[in-house]
């Protein structure tokens, strides 16, 4: 009696492809080295963050009023040192082409910190000890808030969008915490004691950015400035540049510090507005009609 061969199964081509990609993936990743500089520097982001921390909690302890803006002004200051070392980072392992998935994760940790953490509690300890009751209570919930949108911006901007270029969508930690820095650098400048109504739905606001849709401008802007046909606006960016720097050269830094910070937050509102309703409106007017089929590289290049 024949005995019937059973037919072969056919061999799941995707599926051995998507596993030689994995272990490929995996090979590549154990033997790319580890940027002993980056890494340092991204750690040195990380020692800011929990200087400033300190900073903050010290200054809450002391009841002479110059000491106490001394030290809130140092956690301000190492809030803006860690922006500044965490540009640099980047920057330089880019330049040395080893960027690794160990320094993405390490930064990120360190960005909680320093751009979470340090801001809310620099928030609790300079704004709310004079409140009580239900601003108290309010004031803390917003600091917590602030803390948790800045480590879910991060998570979301490593997951999704670590590969765009164009846009950052929200705004960035860096300079949320930059704002709520400079605000507090402010108030010390002024002798301004801001009551809650003032710092909290801002900071609040800061936060709601954070994990919004907004856009700002990431290399979109490099290119807005050093285009040859717009020569004219960036020597008049420059002007303003110069005259910014002179006026926080004759004065207080942080008078000049806050409103720029302030700016850039408030410019990707603006800028996201005007894309979404102002071009959608060219787009479905008569003549929008060819408009509407450009490619996104040249509709880009003309904001």
């Amino acid at each position: 009696m024949l005995h019937e061969k059973k037919p072969r199964k056919r061999p799941n081509i995707a599926r051995g492809i998507r596993l030689a990609t994995a272990q490929r993936r995996r090979k590549m990743n154990r033997r790319r080295p580890i940027n002993v500089l980056a890494s340092g520097i991204t750690t040195l982001n990380l020692y800011f963050g929990i200087a400033a921390i300190f900073a903050a909690i010290e200054g809450m302890g002391l009841k002479d009023s110059a000491e106490q803006a001394l030290q809130f002004q140092k956690a301000a200051y190492f809030i803006l040192a860690a922006m500044v070392v965490d540009t640099m980072d980047g920057a330089i392992a880019r330049m040395t082409k080893s960027v690794s998935e160990f320094g993405k994760q390490l930064d990120s940790l360190c960005d909680v910190v320093s751009f979470g953490v340090a801001p809310a509690v620099l928030i609790y300890t300079m704004f709310l000890p004079g409140e009580t009751g239900y601003f108290l209570r309010t004031g803390a919930f917003i600091a917590i808030i602030y803390a948790i949108c800045t480590a879910l911006r991060l998570a979301r901007f490593n997951v999704f969008q670590s590969e765009m270029r164009e846009y950052f969508i929200g705004l960035p930690s860096p300079a949320a915490a930059a704002t709520v820095a400079t605000f507090a650098l402010f108030t010390i400048a002024t002798n301004f004691t801001p009551s809650f109504w003032v710092f909290g739905p801002p900071m609040l606001a800061l936060a709601i950015l954070m994990v919004s849709t907004v856009q700002y401008p990431k290399n979109k802007m490099k290119s807005l400035l050093l285009s040859p046909r717009l020569g004219f606006r960036f020597l008049v960016v420059c002007a303003v540049a110069i005259a910014v720097f002179d006026m926080a050269r004759r004065k207080d830094p942080a008078l000049v510090l806050f409103p720029v910070t302030a700016a850039y937050a408030l410019f990707g509102i603006g800028d996201t507005a005007y894309r979404r309703f102002f071009r959608r409106s060219a787009s479905s007017s008569p003549g929008g009609a060819g408009s509407s089929t450009a490619s996104p590289a040249k509709t880009g290049d003309a904001l």
